[in-house]
């Protein structure tokens, strides 16, 4: 009678027991869920603000290209004193397209890195940790930025040459720079790479395992 009145002890106990952990483990489930949601609304927020902070840098560096071009005859005027007309133009010349074809990579830089990051907010969508790849974008975008830049000071030199005593000398130091800027390029690419590799092995939704396309 007495193991009975115990059996039934210990049975209602736990009756009354169970609901409690039922209750803790909702707690605790509850609050995990708020804390991955304000970590997913802060990662936005910085996500936004890198967003922007991007637009206005690009922004900046349109605004530069296109004062660039409108110097144009300005430097030719300034050149042509030292070196003729006809060579001054030859050198303006030749120094525009290689800007152009540096700027034409770096806007092919910029959209692949755009689709990337597309790629990257659909992954995540599907429920992956794209933390790893959005570092690395991040890395990428920061060389493109680079590339940019050096461009830019390979500009500002180039507008120098006319004003200096020695025409060739300064344009040398201009291909050095123009030197540079390649290098920066390679890598930038190279790190954009770096990314698609990276995302390899993700799924995204029910369509499988994809990489951005180049």
């Amino acid at each position: 009678m007495v193991k009975l009145r115990l059996t039934h002890v210990l049975v209602i106990g736990a009756m009354l027991v169970a609901p409690v952990f039922v209750l803790a483990d909702e707690v605790i489930d509850g609050r995990a869920l708020q804390l991955r949601q304000e970590f997913k609304l802060k990662q936005q927020a910085i996500q936004q603000e890198a967003k922007q902070n991007r637009e206005v840098l690009m922004q900046e560096f349109k605004a530069k290209r296109e004062t660039f071009k409108t110097d144009a005859q300005k430097r030719v005027d300034a050149l042509k004193k030292k070196v003729g007309e006809e060579r001054a133009k030859r050198i303006e010349q030749f120094f525009n397209q290689m800007v152009r074809k540096f700027e034409n990579a770096i806007d092919r830089l910029n959209n692949l890195a755009d689709r990337i990051e597309s790629r990257l907010t659909k992954t995540e969508a599907a429920g992956n940790d794209v933390s790893k790849q959005r570092d690395l974008l991040k890395v990428a975008r920061d060389k493109i930025t680079a590339v940019e830049t050096a461009l830019g000071d390979a500009k500002t030199q180039f507008g120098a040459t006319a004003l200096s005593e020695n025409p060739r000398t300064a344009f040398q130091k201009v291909k050095e720079l123009v030197k540079g800027v390649a290098q920066k390029a390679k890598d930038a690419h190279r790190a954009l790479v770096d990314v698609m590799n990276s995302i390899k092995g993700l799924r995204l939704g029910d369509k499988g395992t994809t990489t951005p396309s180049r």
